[in-house]
């Protein structure tokens, strides 16, 4: 009976030391030493990576668009002003803000997002953490593809 208890003792033990979603990924940290990651955190932080990777490359396209309007608002200041050329005049200047609003909007997000704190976090905070990027990153992604498809129409 003995033998029983202990047995049933360890095996309990054994099973709350067990990883449940704590299986690790190894990840050099800033100074190049391995550091554990849960795997959650990792695969969390993968997908918010891969929403960051995949609007990157339209800055490009936003920065291009910007010059776009600049030179657009630039030759409409040349001309006499009408109520057309005012009114296109705030559309072009809207159109601008939006586009700017994205490219702060993905510079605040890089400028503040911390990867490296993770493995100093504990996993229920790492993953809060990567939680509130994920969302921050998602509305960045949204607003950047929504201003570079609206200045795109209008530039038509």
């Amino acid at each position: 009976m003995k033998r029983s208890i202990t047995l049933l003792a360890v095996l309990f033990c054994m099973a709350c030391q067990s990883k449940s979603s704590t299986e690790t990924v190894d990840q050099p940290d800033s100074t190049g030493q391995i550091s554990a990651k849960p795997q959650a955190v990792a695969d969390l932080e993968k997908q918010i990576l891969a929403v960051h990777d995949s609007v990157m490359p339209a800055m490009s396209d936003l920065i291009e668009l910007k010059k776009q309007v600049i030179e657009q608002l630039s030759e409409l200041e040349k001309e006499p002003t009408s109520s057309e050329a005012r009114r296109q005049k705030e559309q072009l200047r809207a159109v601008k803000a939006a586009l700017d609003k994205a490219d702060a909007s993905m510079m605040d997000w890089m400028h503040t997002y911390d990867g490296d704190t993770l493995t100093k976090l504990r996993e229920d905070q790492a993953l809060a953490y990567l939680k509130d990027q994920q969302q921050r990153v998602r509305a960045m992604s949204q607003l950047m593809r929504k201003s570079i498809d609206d200045a795109k129409a209008y530039l038509k």
